[in-house]
């Protein structure tokens, strides 16, 4: 990720001239040119402007690289802590924060990278909520009226797609014939293809039939909001949570939960562990083996609180 430079003076008066803030923005222009998807830019921007918010707060010289000290690592992480921020989350922020530095100590705008000591929260062991049987069938049944709604719903529950992907899909990713759905450049930058069931295509084309009596302004998307454009993300959150309480499911269920109970009652039902990893995009498989865990534990203990 280094910067090339015509000589060695001129890049010696280059590292000793840089900001901060000339520094994070040479280092974001480089994330974008080793294709780093979007999200991950807009994830990696807001946790490093929070952090030198944090630090700016701090001290007067925080816009100097060369005064950066573990000191000012381990003080934000202190700070996230008091702000009863997750483990998990102040991980996701200390790698953020490695990652700018050492790209500085490769480019020799600092000495050194002091993150490298700091020692990263300890993540909370948290099983993702899952949905039973009956409760997801209510889920539908609520949606059952409103053919968008339902096909999202149902599209969700029967691919396990994020949310991301699923705001994404365009027209041309369903292919009806194959009964194919083509996630395209999903997490990883990497397109992938999952078989749908019956009850996903009937859904579907149930929602397109109604979908030509609407407004359409972006023709080539797949779901549509009420004034014919694209849905964003906050609609579908909105949307799930809103039959989620009619459904009179009291546990706290948001749009991943229904990707997890995907997993998990795949998982129950032994699809294969290499399956249901491309089905869902993992990168890694201990994020697969998570919901064979999941599966014998919430389910299994489900089948035995409603036994007869």
């Amino acid at each position: 990720m280094g910067i090339c430079f015509g000589s060695g003076k001129r890049y010696s008066q280059f590292m000793e001239n840089t900001t901060t803030t000339q520094s994070i923005n040479l280092f974001m222009r480089a994330l974008l040119g080793q294709n780093y998807s979007p999200k991950t830019l807009r994830a990696y921007g807001d946790d490093l402007k929070q952090f030198m918010t944090w630090v700016g707060e701090n001290r007067v010289d925080w816009d100097n690289p060369r005064r950066f000290s573990r000191v000012d690592v381990e003080g934000f992480m202190s700070y996230l802590a008091g702000q009863h921020m997750t483990g998990v989350t102040r991980v996701r922020k200390l790698a953020a924060i490695r990652k700018l530095l050492a790209f500085m100590e490769e480019n020799r705008i600092i000495a050194g990278n002091p993150a490298n000591t700091v020692k990263g929260a300890r993540r909370e062991e948290k099983e993702p909520g899952i949905l039973y049987k009956e409760q997801y069938k209510a889920l539908l049944y609520e949606a059952s009226d409103h053919p968008r709604d339902y096909a999202i719903i149902m599209t969700f529950l029967q691919t396990g797609i994020r949310l991301s992907e699923l705001a994404s899909l365009r027209l041309e990713d369903v292919d009806f014939d194959n009964k194919v759905l083509t996630i395209r450049q999903g997490k990883g930058k990497k397109d992938r293809q999952i078989p749908l069931v019956d009850e996903v295509v009937k859904s579907l084309r149930n929602y397109l039939r109604y979908r030509n009596t609407q407004l359409v302004l972006d023709d080539d998307i797949l779901f549509l909001a009420k004034n014919g454009t694209s849905l964003n993300v906050s609609t579908v959150k909105y949307t799930v949570a809103k039959y989620v309480k009619k459904a009179g499911i009291r546990k706290r269920v948001g749009v991943h939960t229904l990707r997890h109970t995907f997993g998990a009652h795949k998982a129950d039902k032994n699809m294969g562990t290499a399956t249901l990893q491309e089905v869902m995009g993992h990168k890694k498989k201990e994020t697969t083996l998570k919901y064979i865990h999941l599966a014998k534990t919430n389910l299994r203990q489900a089948m035995v609180n409603t036994a007869l």
